[in-house]
């Protein structure tokens, strides 16, 4: 499964430029998606339309020092995130049920993650800079400041501290490739194992990671992260069965295939699919001073987004029908085996389409803004006089 979640990953492109323009991506050379293809002709859209989970970081003072302990006073004061669930069902237990969960702080250079992953057998055998990291059991982090489905950055670490960077023009169903040439410059980093690593001969209790992720790596400038800025993140475990043989660790592999088993994931904001590259699917979270008890997303709005994709959704799974788009949004409707949770009511919908593309608008009765969403999963907000 490795090769679906992360399909394209292991042939980067190494670009002249990184940051943030659509026009930069005329040039790059498309995948030719068929892994996106066959997860869209099953695509279960009572997990997919759901309100993403959200999380609001603190802003901090104190100084942190980064060392995988996670004692500075600061992290006293943050709170921790929901425990990871399963990354399509959402469900709490399941075949990967070990406790993980993450806080995050931030001051006007960095942000701070600190995310626990408890684990009897804590091992780890690569240790390269860029290396496809997610082929131990790994912590991943995907960050995308614009809010937008595009321009997002992937990091990777294990428990030997081993990280894999890369930006992500676009996801990989619209084209996108992994781009390994980018890294988090400045980044602090330190692991943290409670118990030992690479010894099966005894039980671990936890291994922790705490980073320093400095802004301006990400195209954020200083000081332009603001209490109120929000941002787009998820955090996925990776997790591996394993067998200890003469005293080392090894992937476990299915004994009538000879192939490894596959890798398991939890998350903490669900995905409602096995692919990380659903930007959309990623939580909320807030840069502010202080946590409010009444959160920060409008449901309104939230419920206009989710119409949206519930389209865009149902145009990919057409097109795996038909080799083409509907034209006509009844078409779509058609498809529906069983009725979202979402409502169109007080919002108006759009659709403006063609066999090879396709713009979805959609508004709130008492607004004049439009959100649009176009064939290649790209979010616009546009203001348009009636």
């Amino acid at each position: 499964m490795a090769d679906d979640i992360h399909a394209g990953l292991m042939r980067p492109e190494k670009p002249k430029m990184y940051f943030f323009r659509r026009f930069l991506l005329i040039g790059i050379v498309l995948l030719s998606g068929g892994g996106a293809i066959s997860q869209f002709q099953n695509l279960n859209l009572k997990r997919l339309l759901n309100i993403p989970r959200h999380y609001t970081v603190l802003s901090i003072t104190e100084k942190i020092n980064i060392d995988g302990l996670g004692t500075d006073a600061a992290w006293q004061r943050a709170p921790w995130t929901e425990d990871f669930v399963d990354i399509e069902s959402g469900a709490s237990r399941g075949h990967n049920h070990k406790r993980t969960r993450c806080k995050m702080v931030w001051d006007s250079i960095f942000l701070y993650v600190l995310a626990e992953l408890r684990e009897e057998d804590v091992w780890a055998n690569i240790n390269a800079q860029d290396a496809p990291v997610f082929q131990n059991n790994a912590l991943e982090i995907f960050i995308n400041p614009d809010g937008s489905t595009f321009n997002y950055f992937e990091f990777q670490i294990n428990a030997i501290g081993a990280v894999w960077d890369l930006y992500m023009p676009r996801p990989y169903r619209s084209g996108g490739r992994g781009l390994s040439s980018w890294d988090i410059k400045g980044l602090k980093k330190a692991v943290h194992i409670a118990g030992t690593l690479n010894q099966p001969g005894d039980k671990d209790t936890s291994w922790t990671v705490e980073l320093a992720i400095p802004f301006s790596s990400l195209g954020v400038w200083r000081n332009a992260t603001k209490s109120g800025t929000i941002w787009r993140m998820n955090f996925s475990r990776v997790h591996w069965q394993h067998d200890a043989i003469n005293g080392t660790y090894s992937k476990k592999r299915d004994p009538s295939s000879g192939r490894f088993l596959p890798e398991r994931y939890t998350v903490w904001s669900p995905q409602g699919i096995l692919n990380l590259h659903f930007p959309e699917r990623w939580g909320y979270v807030l840069f502010a001073d202080s946590v409010t008890s009444s959160g920060f997303l409008s449901e309104t709005m939230e419920n206009l987004k989710l119409n949206l994709w519930k389209y865009y959704y149902l145009q990919q799974i057409y097109k795996t029908r038909n080799k083409k788009y509907a034209v006509d949004i009844s078409l779509l409707n058609a498809l529906l085996v069983e009725t979202p949770k979402v409502t169109e009511k007080g919002i108006e919908i759009k659709m403006s389409a063609t066999e090879k593309q396709f713009l979805i608008m959609g508004r709130l009765d008492s607004s004049d803004d439009w959100l649009t969403l176009d064939h290649e999963g790209e979010m616009r907000k546009e203001t348009v006089l009636r």
